[in-house]
């Protein structure tokens, strides 16, 4: 198969986003972006971690939902708090008005897949695909993606972080139960202190989870309700450097 091609699309961020059209595995393309952190070009033998950042909007990519995203994630690297990294980005499949419910109901149909990984390690300076490198990101609406896609596939992601969601406890509970054994499962969910009904909502996946069985009762869970700033967005942002940082921090410390 040949190479897959991405090109510019966009330098947010002080870094440069790419897109290509990634084969799925029914032979069909998806979009898929990659975002690559400033001064990414200065060590050509440097290789980077991944965070794969889920989208909640069929067809649409995470940035299409969030587009100051990116200004959260380069801070944690300007700001000195974590290693430079790269983000993958997929677009949500379009066969389902509710793709985090998909990827709870099915976690072997992630379009985080083994063709997508493949292409990305293929045209970026990436750590190899798989737990030591790779983590999953979800903010808003797409959290429950990434908070179902951490406890169910162990085996694709080392970490996984959950910013402002609102969950299926029980469900979440329900697919880390089923889940094969494996590593335990490692989940940051976040939320502002202001934002009582996520905050609530994150104690819930904590309660479901430790009254789980299997992988559910194994889940290393943390829980962050402290951040808060004047708005809203600026708040979000804040979570989201703390979310890169704790995937970044916690991928460099594998999984027993």
């Amino acid at each position: 198969m040949a190479p897959v091609r991405f090109e510019t699309v966009g330098r947010p961020a002080e870094g440069e986003l790419l897109q290509a059209a990634v084969p799925g595995a029914d032979g069909r393309p998806r979009t898929v972006r990659v975002w690559t952190p400033p001064h990414y070009a200065d060590d050509p033998s440097a290789r980077l971690p991944v965070l794969v950042l889920h989208a909640a909007m069929p067809g649409k990519t995470a940035d299409a939902e969030q587009p100051d995203v990116f200004d959260g994630l380069v801070s944690a690297i300007k700001l000195g708090r974590t290693q430079p990294f790269i983000v993958v980005e997929p677009a949500a499949p379009i066969g389902t008005a509710h793709p985090c419910d998909l990827v709870a109901a099915a976690p072997q149909s992630l379009v985080d897949d083994a063709a997508l990984r493949t292409a990305v390690a293929a045209a970026f300076r990436t750590l190899p695909p798989g737990p030591q490198g790779w983590a999953a990101l979800g903010v808003d609406g797409a959290a429950p993606c990434a908070a179902a896609a951490g406890l169910t596939r162990p085996d694709l992601y080392g970490a996984a972080a959950a910013v402002s969601g609102r969950y299926d406890a029980a469900a979440l509970a329900q697919a880390a139960g089923d889940a094969p054994a494996g590593p335990a499962p490692r989940l940051l969910l976040a939320a502002a202190k202001t934002d009582t009904e996520g905050v609530a909502a994150a104690r819930k996946v904590s309660d479901a989870l430790h009254a789980g069985k299997g992988q559910a009762a194994r889940a290393e869970l943390k829980l962050s309700d402290v951040v808060q700033d004047y708005t809203p967005d600026r708040a979000r942002l804040r979570l989201v450097r703390l979310a890169a940082q704790y995937l970044v921090e916690t991928l460099g410390h594998p999984a027993g």
